[in-house]
């Protein structure tokens, strides 16, 4: 008798985390313009000082979607493996490495940065220039593991999907767009425009994410197949 735990765990992970990247999306987009993705330090720690409950809300739904999305990766990684196993492998370790990057870094957001934020506001220059000047807090300051190694595995499945014919051409179709979603977020960190990525949390959060994830949780549980 076939196992399904596995397909079961990541059909409802996959549900929950289309839900999650629908929030993230929605706060990303209300988040003060200081607190954006591409904001210097020291307006964004001045800004999370005053209003930091949106930020401190979108921390938590990111650093619960990447502990969720590593049960997606093994999953949908599984589902496809048939068509090129090497690929497979490759791309979905790094996409377990990003979403663990991902669950990291908000994770260390939620302990470190008020207490930060107040020390910028309340520091003398020194201090205020002794944080603007320590670095990025961010294990991965351009995205490259949490989206672009993210958006490549999802991009990899979905063309093998596509030529094997495991899934829908639709949902193929769908995974490509969530890959480039990705990526604008990767390229628009690295160039510093905030546009790119203001697309990416509206068209790719809020509506492509969500779509792919649940369409292809709901393909995943064995009630379904």
């Amino acid at each position: 008798m076939k196992d399904n735990t596995l397909n079961k765990l990541g059909g409802n992970c996959s549900i929950l985390l289309g839900i999650l990247y629908l929030l993230v999306g929605i706060t990303y987009l209300l988040l003060p313009a200081d607190q954006k993705q591409t904001s210097a330090l020291d307006k964004f720690l001045l800004s999370f000082a005053q209003n930091p409950t949106t930020q401190v809300i979108q921390w938590w739904v990111f650093a619960l979607s990447g502990l969720i999305g590593i049960a997606v990766v093994l999953a949908v990684s599984e589902s496809v493996r048939s068509a090129n196993e090497g690929w497979v492998r490759w791309t979905s370790t790094l996409a377990v490495l990003g979403f663990a990057i991902v669950a990291i870094n908000n994770f260390r957001n939620i302990a470190f940065q008020p207490g930060r934020a107040a020390a910028y506001v309340q520091g003398d220059a020194v201090t205020k220039a002794a944080i603007e000047v320590s670095g990025p807090f961010s294990l991965d300051p351009q995205n490259w593991l949490g989206f672009g190694a993210v958006g490549l595995w999802v991009l990899v499945g979905s063309l093998l999907a596509l030529r094997a014919a495991i899934w829908p051409r639709p949902l193929t179709y769908v995974g490509i767009a969530v890959a480039v979603a990705y990526w604008l977020i990767v390229v628009g960190t690295v160039f510093n425009q905030e546009t790119l990525i203001t697309i990416a949390a509206a068209l790719g959060g809020i509506i492509l994410a969500p779509i792919w994830y649940i369409w292809t949780g709901l393909r995943l549980r064995p009630a379904s197949v």
